[in-house]
C-alpha cells in the first residue's frame, strides 16, 4: 500500500519491490535524483516494507506497529543523522535528540529493537564529509547482521566512490507536470490553471514547485515574458540596462534567475506548441498568444529547440552559482543572436 503513495518513479519502485519479493536485499542503497522527486519519501516507505508484520506482494500493510512508527517518525530501529551545518559529520549532532553517525554505527552491532532490520537513513549523503564517508565504508564493507543503510543524493559523484561502489543504485527521475499540477491541486488546493503554470516550470519537482508558488513568480510572470521578449529584440547597450535594472542584489539575485528560467521554460513549452500548430488551450501563456505564434514563426522549431539548449545551459550556470550579470549577458546575447540569425558573442 505505501508504495502505491509515491508519486511517479515506478522503476525505482520497481526495483525495490522485487527484492522485497524475493527476500534479497542489498546491505546498502543510493537513492539519487534531482531534489524534490520523492527519494526520501520512498525510503521512508521502503524502511516500511522491511519491517512490515504482515507484507504483501513486496509492500507493506500499513496497520502493524512498525509501520505506524515509521509514519510517525519513532520506529526505533531507523537512525536517520540529521546534518549540522549542512554537512553530515562522525562527531556530535548538538542535538540530545539527535544520536551523531559515529554512535549510530555502534548501535548497529545490537540485534534490533522491534523491526526485522535496522536501517541508516542518510538524507543528504551528498553532505557526508569525507571523514564520516571513510567511517561509514568501513561498516558497510563489512556490515552488522540484520543492517541495511540507505544513501539520498542528488548527484552521484558528490558521494564517495568507493562508497558509492557498495551500494546498489535506485535512479530517481523528474516527475511528470501532471503529477505535480495533481499534487498542487490535491495536496495544497491551488487553482488548476495555475497548478499546471507552476508544474510545467518546475523541472518535475515538487520541493521547486512549492518553491514557485512562495515567490513572486506568479505575480511578476507577465513582466518576466515582456523582459524575456524585449532580450530577442534589444539592441546590446539596451538588453544590458533592462537586465541590470530588473536584477535584484544579493539573495533577491538568485531569486530572479530562478525566476527568469522558470518563465523561459513556460515560454519555450509555448512556441513549441505554437510551432507545431497546437491549440491555445493548452498554452501556459495564452494571453500573450499573437506575440509568441510570431515569434515562434521568426525561430521555426530548430530556433526554439536551440532556445530550449539555450535556457539548459543557462539553468546549469544559476546551478552553479555563476555570476547573475554574466548569466543574463549570456542570455540576452544568445536570445538575439536567435531571433536575428547572427553568432552571439
Amino acid at each position: 500500500m505505501s508504495f502505491a503513495l509515491v508519486m511517479g518513479q515506478e522503476r525505482a519502485k520497481s526495483v525495490l519491490q522485487a527484492g522485497l519479493a524475493a527476500g534479497r536485499l542489498a546491505g546498502a542503497y543510493l537513492f539519487v535524483g534531482p531534489p524534490g522527486v520523492g527519494k526520501r519519501f520512498t525510503a521512508r516507505q521502503f524502511v516500511k516494507a522491511i519491517n512490515c508484520l504482515e507484507p504483501a506482494n513486496g509492500d507493506s500493510c500499513d496497520r502493524c506497529a512498525p509501520c505506524r512508527l515509521v509514519e510517525k517518525g519513532d520506529f526505533p530501529d531507523l537512525y536517520a543523522p540529521e546534518a549540522q551545518g549542512g554537512k553530515l559529520t562522525k562527531g556530535s549532532s548538538g542535538d540530545g535528540d539527535r544520536m551523531a553517525l559515529g554512535d549510530i554505527l555502534q548501535r548497529l552491532h545490537f540485534a534490533p529493537v522491534m523491526g526485522r532490520y535496522k536501517v541508516v537513513l542518510l538524507d543528504p549523503a551528498d553532505s557526508l564529509t569525507a571523514e564520516a564517508g571513510n567511517m561509514l565504508l568501513k561498516t558497510v564493507e563489512e556490515p552488522p547482521t540484520k543492517t541495511l543503510f540507505i544513501l539520498v543524493a542528488t548527484v552521484e559523484t558528490s558521494v564517495l566512490p568507493t562508497l558509492v561502489s557498495r551500494c546498489q543504485k535506485v535512479r530517481f527521475t523528474p516527475l511528470a507536470p501532471e503529477l505535480v499540477a495533481r499534487y498542487l491541486q490535491q495536496q495544497r488546493s491551488i487553482d488548476g490553471e495555475l497548478a499546471a503554470t507552476v508544474a510545467a516550470a518546475s523541472q518535475g519537482s515538487i520541493e521547486r514547485a512549492l518553491d514557485l508558488c512562495q515567490s513572486r513568480l506568479l505575480e511578476q510572470r507577465a513582466e518576466l515574458v515582456d523582459y524575456l521578449l524585449y532580450l530577442f529584440e534589444a539592441s546590446l547597450a539596451d538588453r544590458t540596462a533592462s537586465s541590470l535594472m530588473m536584477l535584484g542584489t544579493g539573495k533577491a539575485e538568485r531569486e530572479f534567475l530562478d525566476r527568469v528560467r522558470a518563465v523561459g521554460r513556460m515560454l519555450t513549452r509555448d512556441l513549441l506548441h505554437a510551432s507545431a500548430g497546437m491549440d491555445r488551450s493548452s498554452w501556459l501563456l495564452g494571453d500573450r498568444a499573437k506575440e509568441i505564434e510570431r515569434l515562434a514563426g521568426q525561430l521555426q522549431r530548430q530556433g526554439v529547440l536551440r532556445l530550449s539548449q539555450v535556457l539548459d545551459e543557462f539553468s546549469r550556470g544559476v546551478e552553479r552559482n555563476e555570476n547573475p550579470k554574466n548569466l543574463l549577458h549570456y542570455l540576452g546575447n544568445r536570445l538575439h543572436a536567435l531571433a536575428t540569425g547572427i553568432a552571439a558573442s
